[in-house]
């Protein structure tokens, strides 16, 4: 899989880079709030390193799985008791789908 192989509206490349900062950071002490163990999981997911979070499909994620992973955790947001990680999850998968501009990883060294 190329680094410029599309993942939704993203590419391979773009999410590699962020999981490797947040791998950056867990080395260097920083602590995982949920919201953030929600996006780490959601681009480990993406980029086929380990099953939806919610939905469980495994491999590099399909529009149409895109779209049933963010509803997946949407309705954990509403009914799940880690709604916080599943504000993470949909915040981040919706960033991969192209329907925010928000990417939601953040972390300052």
């Amino acid at each position: 899989m190329s680094a410029s192989t599309q993942v939704g509206q993203r590419t391979v490349g773009e999410i590699t880079a962020l999981v490797e900062d947040i791998r950056l950071a867990l080395s260097q002490g920083y602590e995982m709030p949920e919201f953030h163990e929600g996006v780490q999981a959601a681009y480990q997911w993406v980029l086929g390193l380990s099953p939806a979070p919610f939905t469980g499909r495994t491999g590099i994620p399909d529009r149409a799985q895109l779209w049933a992973e963010d509803n997946a955790a949407d309705e954990a947001l509403r009914t799940g008791p880690r709604r916080t990680f599943a504000n993470g999850v949909q915040h981040a998968v919706m960033w991969v789908r192209g329907a925010t501009e928000e990417q939601p990883w953040f972390w300052h060294q």
